[in-house]
């Protein structure tokens, strides 16, 4: 399954005819987040994001660089739930935060049909005209927020990786088990960021790029709270 379609079990293009009765309760129970350690976040994230969460940047199989919030120390899974499912952390990436709900290639709205949010309960997705719902309205503007802010991030990764600003950040985990490495990832290598050229200083203050930069590096102070088990320390 793509990472795009991380937690989509059974994806479904939503269609006014074929879902013309269906409705959606808000999700508040993120158990189906509970096998990940890591989500993709876009830039506008980072500020938030970076009081709860390291941004780190990693590759996808076309080589291409893409950040991401570690949501925790272990090879698989993190500690964000309550028992109820609830979030316990100050900020919700919005990569969870949209599920069950994404844009295909071509703006297509599709849904995970096994999601249990769906049924005959809650607020009906479109209209006994046929015309989009309230909620419905809502959740595509949502979905067209975050594939713009996914778009300018990418533009943003492309730059650094063309002035070779990314260098590996492998954290080794030691405590009371076996040590265990996290390796593939990337952080901005500070030393060569101070030396980057006044033209392109001011052309990412003026785009934002440079706050972005100063909250990831921001954010690496936060690896001091994902504690794998008790006792345990992260070492870069």
């Amino acid at each position: 399954m793509s990472r795009e379609l991380l937690f989509y079990e059974k994806p479904v293009a939503l269609h006014r005819e074929i879902h013309k009765g269906l409705a959606f309760k808000p999700l508040t129970d993120f158990g189906f987040s509970a096998g990940v350690n890591s989500v993709p976040v876009s830039g506008i994230e980072f500020f938030e994001a970076s009081r709860d969460l390291p941004v780190l940047f990693n590759r996808d199989a076309e080589g291409r660089y893409y950040p991401l919030a570690l949501l925790s120390l272990k090879q698989q899974g993190h500690d964000w739930l309550q028992a109820d499912g609830s979030w316990r952390g100050r900020y919700i990436p919005a990569f969870i935060r949209r599920y069950p709900f994404a844009l295909t290639a071509n703006g297509t709205v599709c849904f995970d049909e096994s999601c249990p949010s769906f049924g005959a309960d809650g607020e009906k997705l479109f209209t006994d005209q046929g015309e989009n719902g309230d909620v419905l309205k809502r959740i595509i503007g949502f979905l067209n927020q975050y594939d713009a802010h996914a778009k300018l991030t990418r533009e943003f990764t492309a730059a650094l990786a063309e002035k070779g600003l990314l260098k590996p950040f492998n954290l080794q985990i030691v405590g009371n088990g076996d040590p265990l490495r996290l390796e593939g990832l990337f952080a901005v290598d500070e030393a060569l960021f101070a030396k980057l050229d006044d033209a392109t200083a001011g052309e990412w203050l003026r785009k934002g790029w440079l706050a972005w930069v100063y909250a990831h590096l921001h954010s690496l102070g936060a690896l001091h709270g994902l504690g794998r088990r008790p006792g345990d320390a992260a070492k870069p």
